[in-house]
């Protein structure tokens, strides 16, 4: 399959509606899929013409008419293109402004032009053009070698995790449908294949679903957060990092793990409490402390220390089950809610023929087992250590890739691994230029 570029921090740290789409369809037909990573739609299409992938999924609206070699799959998502620069002052510009200052360049290589055709749009035939694709442009965006380039609302959002001086600026045009595009071809088979899993996807509810669950994170996780994390890295973290460092060594858990959770717990505020009983660093109620032999859960090493043991308890427990990475993520999620709320979820996920010992589908049941605000959070606490947890590594070993960041105790390399994936074991990337 051929897939956009992602700016985002990290594919293992949240996947978009199109890969976990993507990642169902590939359960649904028990292949492994490759992801090869290409820069412009353009360049997605002539891929599939070369014969050299099978499916193409742009993650952005198409142009209304397609060649007649290709076909354009069910809708699934609508999308919004948006101005986006990078400063709030030319954001705040509209249109014919950017494009008369000449601070506005457009990617001929995916699709706007042939999408934006009202008379109102045309004015963006003036802007200078690139045949780079949405991706780079935002780079030199941020970069400011451009003062603004086109990309859509959410790929805008998950580039600011890492670029978070891009602006997203004004709406351009009424949002367009995003489809999967293949060959079109005599033997109609994959066509059909994916016809049929969408209509069962809306069918069933796991798209609406799943569109749910993405907006959920991407609510979790603005900007703002992004950048307010970073500057706790600054001028909290290294107050803790040593403890951290010393307790994940002792129970063979990535430090950066242990300190992306207490920052999802606490903010990194030893003296923080919960009106649930729960306090400290790593937010340890009273009861589970004990248990962890901390005796002052407000001590910063303390609660470090017990919070350590007790993700190891957590993760020990699921030993000969669960296969990482999908081990570490329901820790994470028995952190949140409790092993006996993880074991019903994993239950549920047995009962309805799926595989208990994959995160993905216990993610999907999690929020089944609560009603009322709380119902999603057990998935947005995973989802977020797991964000910040990729935060920490760009920021402190940007070059760091390993299996999993929970080793059994005693693994010599327990200090500084990077997470695996997304839990899938459906889908390998590479990538394409040219």
């Amino acid at each position: 399959m051929a897939v956009p570029v992602d700016l985002g921090i990290d594919q293992s740290a949240f996947q978009d509606l199109h890969h976990v789409l993507m990642r169902e369809f590939a359960n649904r037909l028990d292949v492994t899929v490759s992801l090869v990573e290409v820069e412009s739609q353009a360049r997605m299409f002539d891929l599939l013409v070369r014969d050299e992938v099978d499916l193409a999924v742009p993650g952005r609206p198409l142009p209304p008419r397609l060649p007649g070699h290709l076909y354009a799959g069910p809708g699934y998502a609508d999308s919004q293109t948006r101005v986006v620069c990078n400063t709030r002052a030319s954001a705040a510009q509209d249109l014919p402004q950017l494009v008369q200052q000449r601070a506005l360049r457009v990617s001929a290589s995916d699709g706007y032009l042939a999408r934006f055709t009202e008379p109102w749009d045309r004015q963006l035939r003036l802007a200078p053009r690139t045949r780079l694709g949405t991706a780079p442009m935002m780079e030199r965006v941020a970069a400011r070698e451009i003062g603004c380039t086109l990309a859509q609302a959410e790929e805008i959002a998950r580039a600011r995790q890492r670029l978070p001086n891009l602006r997203a600026g004004q709406a351009v045009g009424a949002p367009g449908t995003v489809r999967w595009v293949l060959r079109n071809t005599r033997d109609a088979s994959l066509v059909q294949q994916v016809d049929r899993f969408f209509l069962a996807a809306r069918k069933s509810g796991l798209l609406a679903q799943l569109r749910e669950q993405e907006r959920g994170l991407m609510r979790r996780f603005e900007v703002v957060d992004v950048e307010g994390f970073r500057l706790a890295l600054a001028t909290k973290l290294p107050r803790f990092e040593a403890a951290f460092r010393r307790a994940g060594a002792e129970y063979g858990i990535d430090w950066r793990l242990l300190a992306a959770l207490s920052y999802q717990e606490s903010r990194w505020n030893p003296g923080a409490e919960s009106p649930r009983g729960a306090g400290g660093l790593m937010m340890l109620v009273a009861g589970t402390a004990r248990e962890m032999g901390c005796t002052d859960r407000f001590d910063a090493g303390d609660s470090i220390a017990a919070a350590a043991r007790y993700v190891a308890t957590l993760r020990d427990g699921l030993a000969g089950e669960v296969d990482e990475p999908h081990r570490t993520w329901m820790t994470l999620a028995a952190y949140n809610l409790g092993p006996q709320g993880l074991e019903r979820a994993r239950r549920q996920v047995a009962a309805q023929g799926g595989d208990p010992g994959r995160w993905p589908e216990v993610r999907r049941v999690l929020p089944t087992l609560q009603r009322g605000a709380r119902a999603w959070e057990p998935v947005f606490h995973v989802e977020s250590v797991r964000r910040y947890f990729a935060l920490l590594t760009l920021d402190t070993a940007p070059s760091a890739r390993a299996s999993a960041p929970i080793r059994p105790r005693g693994d010599s390399a327990a200090g500084g691994d990077v997470g695996a994936g997304s839990g899938s074991d459906r889908t390998r990337r590479s990538s394409r230029t040219g």
